[in-house]
């Protein structure tokens, strides 16, 4: 592999802070920003599992627009969550003209959602947040691996 340049793990790291998003959120406000490619890009693989009247939630929606791309297919209940307040704060004035997306400050760690709330879970790149700072992927700090393990279990 590719050696890690100086500093590289302690920028990662910061993906795992809350500040960090609130940061960038505040700077950007809700301006489109898809992380790993929108909706067009998995839709393919999604749409086959996804069935008319599925309870969706976004996990880590950040400024993603794939919360309303489902919505506009017609997946009407759709529930996304960020832990960074000014994220959901953008999210909600951006989609304002479509009030039945739902929008809450939430960690992956700690839903407040009854159990067999949703049909459907997706994210697109929150786990990795968790593990961010983490230089090798086979073997995950003690940290990374409580975090990943409490969001999968409230999942």
């Amino acid at each position: 592999g590719c050696p890690a340049r100086p500093g590289m793990e302690r920028r990662r790291y910061r993906y795992r802070q809350r500040r960090f998003w609130d940061e960038l959120y505040r700077q950007e406000g809700a301006e489109p920003r898809e992380w790993l490619g929108g909706l067009a890009r998995f839709l393919p693989h999604l749409q086959p599992e996804l069935r008319p009247g599925d309870r969706i939630l976004v996990l880590g929606c950040g400024t993603s627009a794939l919360s309303y791309d489902l919505h506009e297919l017609g997946y009407r209940d759709v529930t996304s969550i960020d832990f960074s307040a000014a994220c959901i704060a953008a999210m909600r004035t951006r989609y304002a003209r479509c009030p039945d997306l739902r929008w809450a400050v939430m960690d992956v760690r700690a839903l407040a959602f009854p159990d067999a709330s949703f049909d459907v879970v997706l994210e697109k790149g929150t786990l990795d947040a968790l593990v961010a700072g983490d230089t090798d992927p086979w073997n995950v700090s003690p940290q990374a691996t409580a975090s990943m393990h409490r969001a999968l279990a409230e999942v």
